[in-house]
Formats: structure tokens, sequence, C-alpha cells
């Protein structure tokens, strides 16, 4: 399923960051011949007014100032006086060159009005493209008065150099737009495979937790169904046992749903907290006082060191703060063998506050400290199936976040763990 969405999603990111990288390429390219459109228009009229006012300031046209107009081919320049080629044209007659002269001369007069005919007193000039099958033009059509009659110039600008420029500047911008197609395409992928990798270790964890809600539920359900087929034969102390037996279980499963809901509301961000001014030296004295009897039960010294001088009141909600330290010490009697201690101390500071549960038991690996903190996980792996299902301490960093605090595990130098509850004041 991820792998199909894997390659949706970064074909997806590909095709709209290329239709966008196109769509700028497009705009930009259209700019840029737009503007060297311009550039070769102004090129144009500027070399033939210098053209035309040479012509019209010079008694005598040399053939070789004619040839340099023409600039090896870049112009054709055709002057007529009075409708006589000059010799010029005769040196350099070909029947192409002929026609173009003849076909730019008749497109002036067809439909620019073009003529050399009656009186002419001033410079009159006619600038016009012209669209051919072998190819376009910039032409610039001139009549130029003189004593002896009239001067006329035809002055065609060939554009297949700017064709093969802009045909060269497409080719790069596509290689360009396919290159970065290409990269796009490889960005997405890892990209997206990056983007989904939360997804997938969240539906993974999804799954984990089902599976191992429905193992523990499955537990105490075949207990209380076992109990129940047994409780229609059973007589007198049998028949306590087996409805003991199902109250226990009845009462587990209770646990393990209350702690399923708390985790889902911390999931939905419904994880409410009344904020309050709470004496945490007093909240763990009581804490401590009922876990008291359970201690001495397992013969564990259970002692509180708080700090002499008097801790200022912290924000949090007495409650969820009290199920903390409740899931902690819990934790720790439970784990620790016979005749072990347990301690609970606090500090404080101006900006913080601190406390510290401490025992001897087994201790936490290194390698698993991170991963007490999810959800079902158990160090002990024979303590399954016991009033411990792996959710206090996931419970007990919700809390600590909601109060925006922080929770730690480290080793105790005299074995065993230390559970550190950091709270802002």
């Amino acid at each position: 399923m991820f792998r199909k969405l894997h390659i949706r999603v970064a074909l997806f990111c590909t095709l709209v960051t290329s239709l966008i990288m196109i769509s700028m390429s497009t705009f930009v390219i259209v700019s840029s011949e737009s503007t060297l459109w311009e550039s070769e228009q102004v090129t144009f009229l500027s070399d033939t007014h210098i053209m035309t006012t040479t012509i019209e300031n010079q008694l005598v046209l040399s053939n070789e100032w004619i040839a340099q107009m023409e600039r090896g081919g870049q112009f054709i320049l055709s002057i007529s006086d009075n409708g006589n080629p000059i010799l010029y044209e005769e040196l350099v007659h070909t029947p192409q060159r002929q026609q173009l002269v003849e076909a730019a001369r008749e497109m002036a007069i067809r439909e620019h009005g073009h003529t050399s005919g009656g009186s002419t007193f001033v410079t009159r000039r006619t600038h016009f493209t012209m669209d051919r099958d072998d190819g376009q033009y910039f032409v610039s059509a001139v009549l130029i008065p003189r004593e002896s009659g009239v001067l006329e110039a035809i002055i065609i600008y060939p554009l297949a150099p700017y064709h093969q420029r802009i045909f060269h500047q497409r080719v790069i911008f596509m290689v360009l737009n396919l290159l970065g197609i290409g990269l796009l395409g490889i960005f997405s992928y890892f990209f997206t495979k990056k983007m989904l990798e939360p997804l997938k270790k969240s539906r993974k964890q999804q799954t984990e937790f089902i599976a191992s809600a429905s193992h523990e539920l499955r537990t105490p359900l075949t207990v209380i169904q076992t109990s129940l087929s047994a409780l229609d034969k059973a007589k007198g102390d049998e028949a306590v046992r087996f409805r003991g037996a199902i109250e226990s279980e009845c009462e587990r499963m209770s646990r393990l749903v209350n702690d399923l809901l708390s985790l889902a509301n911390a999931d939905a961000y419904v994880y409410f907290a009344q904020m309050k001014e709470v004496e945490l030296d007093t909240l763990l004295l009581e804490v401590v006082e009922k876990f008291d009897l359970l201690a001495k039960d397992k013969e564990i010294h259970l002692s509180i060191n708080l700090p002499s001088d008097k801790t200022p009141r912290i924000r949090g909600d007495a409650l969820r703060l009290t199920q903390v330290f409740a899931i902690l010490l819990d934790n720790a009697i439970s784990y620790c063998p016979n005749g072990s201690q347990v301690e609970v101390l606090m500090e404080a500071s101006k900006s913080r506050v601190q406390v510290q549960v401490k025992d001897n038991g087994p201790g936490i690996p290194d390698h698993e400290k991170e991963k007490i903190w999810e959800r079902f996980y158990r160090v002990d792996d024979s303590r399954k199936g016991g009033k411990h299902f792996g959710l206090g301490l996931p419970i007990a960093k919700e809390i600590v976040n909601l109060h925006k605090g922080k929770i730690a595990v480290k080793n105790n130098l005299e074995g065993g763990s230390v559970f550190v509850v950091t709270l802002p004041i």
C-alpha cells in the first residue's frame, strides 16, 4: 500500500512542480524572444537610418562602401538612380538576390504606397516585415530626393540568424527543463519517501498497538470465560475462587481500558488538565503514604527526602501529577526484589522543580531506555499477563508533556534506575 502511495505522491509532486517550472520557463522564453525581437527591430532601424543618412549626404556612392554596408551578407542593399540600378548591382547580381529585391519592392508599392513617381522633396521611408518561403526579412524602402532625380534604396535584413538564435535558445531551455524534471523526479521520490516514513511508522505502531491491546484483552477474557463455564458446576470454595478470578480479571480489564482511553485522549489532543497552584511536596507525601503499605508487604524500604526550605508552588493538575508519581512508585515497588530500597527526592530552584524516584532493582539496559516509553513495551517479557500492561510510562510521559515538563530515566550508581521528572515553576 505504501509503495503505491509513495510512487503516486512522487509522480504527483513531480508533475505539479514540472508544470510550474515549464510555465515559468515558457514565460521567460516568451519574454526573452519578445525582447530579442524588439532588439532586432531597433538594431535594423538604427542601421538603416545610418545608411540612409550616408546616402543622403554623399554625392558619390562607391562599390566598396556599399559592400561594407552589406557586411558580408548581413544586409542586402539595392540602390537605383531614377529607376536604373547602379553598377554594384551588376557586380553582385544573382537570380536569388534579384528576386528578393523585386519582391521587397513590389510589397512596398502594393501594401505601403512606396513609389518613385511624382515629386519627392523629402526622404520617405517605409519599414515592414516580409515573409517568404525561403525565410523572413526586415525591409526598409527609402526614397531620397537628388538634384538629378530620385535615389531608391531597398535595404533587406535576413532574419535567419535571429531565428537560429531563437531555435538554439529553445533547445537549451528544453534540455534544461528535461534535466530539471529528471532532478525533480529524483528529489520527489526521496523526499516523499522521507515524508511517508512517519506515516509508515505511525501505521506500524497502530497495528502493533491494536495487536498488543487485543492480546492483553484476550487473556482476561479467556480466564473469565473459563471461570464462568466452571462456575456452573462448582460449589462451595471452588465457586468462591472462580468468582474471585472473574472479579480480578474484570478489574484488570477495567484498568487496561482506562489506560487505553487515557492514551487515546492524548493522541486526539483532548487530554485536558485543570491547572491550579499545587504544593508538590504535599502531593508527594500523600502519594508515598498510599504506597507505604504495599512497600512493607514486600519488605521494601520506602523513603522521601524533601527540601528543608519551603518549596514554591507549581501550576498543574494535582490528580494527573499524582497519577505520574503513582505510576513511578508502583513500577519501582513491583519490579524491585524484596528487601530493596525506593527513595523519592525533591529539589527546587527558581525556575523548576525536579523529582527523582530511585530504586536499586534490576535496572534498565541502556539500549532499552528509549523503548520503555513505547506503548505495551516491557523490559521483562516474563511479566506479561500481570497487572502491568506497559502503558504506565507512556501515560506518565503524556501527562508530563501536558505540564510542559520533561521525564527521563538514568542509571542509579548503586544499581537500579532513577526516573527524573522536571516541571517548570
